[in-house]
């Protein structure tokens, strides 16, 4: 029984050990200030006897404020005196796991360099600019690098700052990744990525606005609004900078960081003085003045020039200068878009004065009126404005389709009525048009039955009553006849452009009448190019040139043989009749002969065309030249 007893107290005396699932959360340190040492890198070995004595204690989060300033030393941003304030925190015993644990810090926010030691060992240091060192983003330090290091029993934190420079420290958590990594990263993803992520989509809008603005050649509304995005991309990557050193020296990183929030007011006023329409004279030229001046005097290399304090010192008064701004700016705005009605200027005034609160928490949250583990809201006020923008260009892109909907269907109503009017005024043309085609064509078979079957049967009448034909005569002028009928009815056929159709249904009309004569047809026809201006009435001229040359052969020169051709070239189709009978003298055959030969050249020449005759011993050529374009009309 007493051994137990003992064995009981020992284990209640012994330190309680915390289990790796519950982190350490330090709300308490001991501090201790000294002068720095002009931000030399941090050494990598701390011996903590060199910090002995002139530990406070203190509770996190802590503020530390501006020290009294040496009149002897300089103030300037370069090559200022810096004061060094260390943080101790004791580690309580850990249970022996295989789990490696880190520090997890939510804030560091001072203008400086920051190292932390795990006993004497440095774990971490800052390594980018003075100011621009990452003070927005948490920190997670890894405290053992393998399962057999020893875990340290005090965490030095060091923060060394110019003289002029306050600052704060956040509380501070110690455990596994399993325990705290979800807050580093909850934090990670609300303080830095989501606000950067929506400032890149802000400006990937804006260069989409100015697309459009450089499409439509006009439109002040989409530049104003590409400036604004950009204005307001620059003024939030502050919030997210630090891990690296920047390419510009910190003062003139910190007049783009200031002048763009002025730029962002004046912006916003001229956007929203074009969304109402409503101009304020007054107010736009104070505010070009205020953010114009603030913006030049500003400038690092002109501020010694004008005698004036380092951008740093004259930080606060600008942003005084820009709040006091603001109100008037969205009063106006929102009292003139009230007046007309407009929707849009309404919530870009309702977001300016909720932009306006949102600035006022982070000047308090920068001058340490409010915890440094608050969030900077300044940067979630763009992405309010990014949502405002894309609402107003949504709601105004429906209204185009509503409009284009609506112009479409009066331009359909007012197209059908004309439709219909274009309908009825066609269908009049055509039925005006198939009366003059009928007329024209009725016209045309009369004379041409007129000029040859009526002229046929008239000379045969007359032979007939003089007693002077005899019964094969009478026939073959009525076989004559009944050609001409049929050669007239064929011209009235569709051929569609096609020569080689034409020819064909000649020599169908033919054939069956050479067979009676002896005469042995040879038909050598080839592929030729269409006639695209070949219709009924050139077709008729056509098929009595041809006529008139089978009729002369059969008549006059006693040929045994017809040799038929077709042939192309130069823009050109050629028809050839040739014959093997007795040729004749062309000259003496125009002259004195008939009017077949002049019908047949009169009947070319109305087609744009030629009939060349080759006649000799040996036989006669007929070749009838037609151009492949349509000829004109003569």
């Amino acid at each position: 029984m007493l051994l137990l007893a003992l064995l009981a107290l020992v284990l209640l005396a012994a330190p309680q050990r915390l289990p790796s699932s519950v982190p350490a959360h330090f709300t308490s340190a001991d501090t201790l200030i000294e002068d720095g040492d002009d931000f030399a890198p941090a050494p990598y070995l701390l011996d903590p006897d060199s910090l002995a004595g002139g530990w406070t204690p203190v509770a996190l989060p802590h503020v530390m404020h501006r020290p009294a300033l040496n009149p002897t030393r300089s103030a300037a941003l370069n090559g200022a005196t810096s004061v060094v304030n260390w943080y101790r925190l004791q580690i309580p015993p850990l249970a022996r796991e295989t789990a490696q644990r880190y520090i997890y810090i939510p804030r560091v926010k001072a203008d400086g360099r920051v190292a932390v030691y795990g006993d004497s060992r440095l774990l971490y240091q800052s390594n980018s600019s003075l100011i621009w060192n990452g003070w927005n983003q948490p920190l997670r330090i890894l405290l053992t690098e393998g399962r057999d290091a020893p875990m340290p029993a005090i965490i030095f934190i060091r923060i060394e700052r110019p003289v002029w420079a306050q600052g704060a420290l956040s509380t501070v958590w110690l455990g596994t990744d399993e325990a705290i990594g979800w807050r580093y990263r909850m934090r990670t993803l609300l303080q830095v990525q989501l606000p950067y992520m929506a400032s890149v989509a802000f400006l990937a809008v804006g260069l989409f606005s100015l697309a459009v603005r450089i499409r439509l050649g006009k439109g002040s509304l989409y530049m104003v609004f590409f400036l604004i995005t950009v204005a307001a991309y620059i003024r939030s990557i502050h919030y997210y900078v630090g891990q690296e050193k920047l390419i510009l020296s910190d003062e003139w990183f910190l007049w783009l960081t200031v002048s763009s929030l002025f730029w962002l007011i004046g912006l916003s006023h001229f956007f929203s003085q074009r969304l109402h329409r409503q101009p304020r004279p007054l107010l736009s030229k104070v505010t070009i003045g205020v953010c114009g001046t603030l913006t030049v005097i500003t400038l690092p290399d002109l501020m010694p020039t004008l005698g004036l304090p380092s951008i740093a010192g004259l930080t606060p008064i600008a942003y005084l200068l820009g709040i006091g701004l603001m109100p008037a700016i969205v009063y106006c705005g929102y009292v003139s878009a009230r007046k007309v009605k407009s929707l849009d200027g309404v919530l870009v005034a309702c977001w300016g004065a909720l932009a306006f609160i949102l600035g006022l928490f982070d000047l308090l949250l920068q001058n340490n009126f409010v915890g440094p583990e608050a969030l900077y809201l300044g940067s979630y006020a763009n992405n309010g404005l990014f949502l405002v923008f894309m609402y107003i260009l949504f709601r105004r892109y429906v209204e185009a389709i509503d409009d284009v909907k609506r112009t479409n269907a009066s331009l359909e109503a007012r197209l059908q009525a004309r439709e219909a009017e274009l309908t009825t005024t066609h269908t009049r043309l055509r039925e005006a048009e198939r009366h003059q085609t009928l007329s024209r064509e009725r016209q045309r078979l009369m004379q041409d039955m007129h000029d040859g079957l009526g002229s046929s049967l008239i000379s045969a009448i007359r032979s007939m009553e003089q007693g002077g034909l005899s019964d094969v005569k009478v026939t073959q002028i009525l076989k004559d006849c009944v050609d001409d009928l049929k050669l007239a009815i064929d011209s009235m056929e569709p051929v569609e452009a096609d020569l080689l159709l034409l020819l064909a249904t000649l020599r169908f009309r033919l054939e069956p009448r050479l067979e009676g004569t002896g005469i042995v047809l040879r038909w050598a026809v080839t592929q030729i190019p269409e006639l695209k201006w070949l219709e009924p009435s050139y077709s008729l001229h056509i098929l009595r040139i041809f006529q008139e040359a089978f009729a002369n052969i059969l008549k006059h020169t006693r040929a045994s043989e017809i040799h038929v051709s077709t042939g192309a070239q130069d823009g050109w189709v050629s028809v050839t009749i040739a014959d093997n009978g007795a040729g004749f003298d062309t000259a003496l055959a125009l002259r004195d002969g008939g009017k077949g030969l002049a019908n047949q050249m009169r009947r070319a020449e109305a087609l744009g065309g030629q009939v060349l005759i080759v006649s000799d011993a040996g036989g006669t050529r007929v070749t009838l030249r037609l151009p492949v374009e349509r000829p004109a009309r003569g």
